[in-house]
This record gives structure tokens, C-alpha cells and sequence, in this order.
């Protein structure tokens, strides 16, 4: 009988990346060009883009609001949805994913589309024009750098991501993880959509079943996705999620994942 090593597929920002402070950044950019009839309180662009720290400051109240509804979200797209929601005032009448998802379907889908791209522009310029100013917006949280490297002996290391592959070569190059992951096992937006296909690709590229997975998200609403795969799914503690979560992981008999766990990974094995 065939064995192989397991495999664990960690997701991007959230989990290895500390993404929030570029994620606010270029969703506010992107989104008072794109609407400029905006009613959110921003004049002008946030430039340089360091600037987005102090803002936070000034504007917890919004910051906030932004932090609490990321993990509804999915793609780049759903930062226009959510700046959407806090505009019109709507963020306490949204407090679960059915009710986002609702949301999101009376937007108009071409105006989401196009807002993905817009938010990518802004991105891939401030890229061009200083990747190491951009770079230092998105630290690794802390640990994560010491910790990947130790997992490799154990385990083939992969990366299921709904960012851009640029993005995510920039990054681990800062982080110092680039020898961690061939390239092959990092799988991006332009790979699939969803979670679930990330995983498919792996399990079907491997030969690996999926009772051998082990998929790290801070998202909940992905670890649902992928659950009946077989997959062994794990949310990340250190990422942005809430209570309200980490009771979805509960029902579905997810492993709530610390850093110290992480550690020690061998243990779920």
C-alpha cells in the first residue's frame, strides 16, 4: 500500500500573513476612486501607504467595523461589498454569514468584478513603485517564520490562497519561507475560486488522500466548505475571526489552532 507524507495547505493572509494593514489600505484607496460619490470619511487617498497605521487610530470606530466583517469575506471583491456595508450604516444588521451573503447579492456582480480588478491595480502599483515599503504593511504574525521551517521534515508544506501569486512570492521572500514551499504547492486566485478547489488540485496532483490533509484557515466559512472532503480542518487562532467563529468551528468539530499547537504539529497526525 502506497503512503505518503501528510500534507498540510495553510492559507495565506491570516495565517501566515498579518495582511490586515494592507487589506484596509487598498480596499480604501481603491474604493473612494472607484466610487467617489463615497460617504466614508476620506478625503484624499491614504499616501504613502504607512500613513493607513495612523488612520486606524483616527478612525478605530471604522477599523473596527472592517476587522469584524473580513471573515465573511472571500475574495477581493468583497472588500468593495464590505466598504459597501459600513457606508450605508448596515454593519450591525449584518452578524452572520447569511445575511452577508444576502448583501453581497444585491450588489451588482459586474461592479464586483470590476472592483477586484481596480483593488489589484492599486496593489501591483504600490508593488512597482516600492516593494519593500509594501512588504513592511504585511509583517508574518509573530512565530510563524521559526515555526513553518521545523514542519518541513514531517510534512509536504502548501499554500491554498485566494491573493495574487506575486504577491505571495514578495512576501515569503520577506518572511524567509521561499525554500519552504515549491512552487508547485502554492496555489493562488488564478488557480481557483475556492478553498475546495485548492484542495482537490493538491489531493489530485499528490495522489494524496484527503483524510492526509490538513487544511489551516481563519476563515470558518472555507473550513465548511471543504469539511465532507475529509479533510482534517483547523482555524487558526491567531488570525481575524471572533466568538462568533469560533462557535461554527465548535459545531463542526474543528480544531481551534494555537501558535504553541502549531508548534507541535505532529501531535494531530
Amino acid at each position: 500500500m502506497k503512503t505518503h507524507r501528510p500534507l498540510i495547505a495553510f492559507d495565506f493572509d491570516g495565517v501566515i500573513s498579518n495582511s490586515i494593514h494592507d487589506s484596509f489600505v487598498t480596499a480604501l484607496n481603491s474604493y473612494i476612486e472607484f466610487k467617489p460619490d463615497h460617504k466614508l470619511p476620506l478625503t484624499e487617498s491614504i499616501v504613502p501607504a504607512k500613513r493607513i497605521f495612523e488612520f486606524e487610530k483616527e478612525h478605530a470606530d471604522l477599523f473596527a467595523e472592517f476587522k469584524s466583517l473580513i471573515p465573511m469575506g472571500n475574495r477581493a471583491e468583497d472588500y468593495y461589498v464590505i466598504l459597501r456595508i459600513i457606508e450605508e450604516n448596515r454593519t450591525s444588521g449584518i452578524p452572520d454569514q447569511e445575511t452577508y451573503d444576502a448583501f453581497r447579492l444585491t450588489l451588482n456582480e459586474s461592479l464586483r468584478e470590476e472592483y477586484h480588478d481596480f483593488f489589484y491595480q492599486f496593489r501591483i502599483n504600490l508593488q512597482n513603485k516600492d516593494p519593500d515599503a509594501w512588504a513592511e504593511l504585511l509583517p508574518a504574525f509573530p512565530g510563524i517564520p521559526e515555526i513553518i521551517p521545523t514542519l518541513s521534515s514531517d510534512f509536504t508544506l502548501a499554500i491554498a490562497t485566494a491573493k495574487d501569486r506575486r504577491s505571495v512570492n514578495i512576501q515569503l521572500e520577506k518572511y524567509g519561507l521561499k525554500k519552504c514551499f515549491a512552487p508547485e504547492n502554492i496555489l493562488d486566485k488564478d488557480t481557483s475560486e475556492s478553498k475546495r478547489g485548492h484542495l482537490a488540485r493538491f489531493h489530485e496532483s499528490h495522489g494524496i488522500p484527503y483524510d492526509q490533509i490538513h487544511f489551516i484557515d481563519d476563515k470558518v466559512l472555507h473550513l465548511v466548505s471543504v469539511a465532507d472532503l475529509g479533510v482534517h480542518c483547523y482555524l487558526s487562532m491567531w488570525g481575524f475571526n471572533s466568538e462568533r467563529e469560533h462557535a461554527i468551528a465548535d459545531e463542526h468539530g474543528f480544531v481551534k489552532l494555537k501558535i504553541d499547537q502549531l508548534k507541535h504539529f505532529k501531535q494531530f497526525i
